[in-house]
């Protein structure tokens, strides 16, 4: 029994399958987190290029879309909802909603701003779909730029 306890033939074999498996876990978690990562800027530029043009452009909500969609260069992203446009008056905490162009803001002599609004949707699938990991099945991001 003694010779067998110190018999140390194999013992990196299993050592490498108890690390191993460890490793895999972890490298499938990075390359999820990375794919996430990746989805995320992508929706962001493809936002950020439907804003800029209707900034350059003014308010097409179908020319938006198409900028949105052909600035992604994946298919896994929508223009869900639509461009909209409104008016809005800019306060400390962000950007209000008023009815019409026509009354200045609250408490100031400034009319209101004419604002586009663009959203995109971005599904996301994990490789490694577990309970240990709660990974978004989307990615929404806005924007909102001020064309007049």
């Amino acid at each position: 029994m003694l010779r067998f306890l110190k018999d140390e033939s194999g013992f990196a074999a299993a050592e490498f399958g108890a690390v191993g498996a460890i490793l895999t876990i972890c490298t499938i978690g990075v390359v999820d987190v990375g794919t996430l990562v990746r989805t995320s800027m992508r929706a962001k530029y493809a936002v950020a290029a439907g804003a800029s043009y209707a900034f350059r452009n003014g308010f097409d909500a179908s020319a938006i879309s198409t900028a949105v969609l052909s600035a992604s260069n994946a298919g896994s992203i929508s223009v869900s909802p639509g461009p909209s446009q409104f008016y809005g008056c800019a306060t400390s905490s962000g950007i209000s909603t008023v009815s019409d162009g026509s009354t200045a803001c609250a408490g100031s002599t400034l009319m209101p701003g004419l604002y586009v609004k663009v959203q995109a949707s971005a599904s996301f699938t994990p490789i490694f779909n577990s309970s240990l990991f709660n990974y978004p099945s989307a990615v929404n991001v806005t924007s909102v730029v001020r064309i007049k």
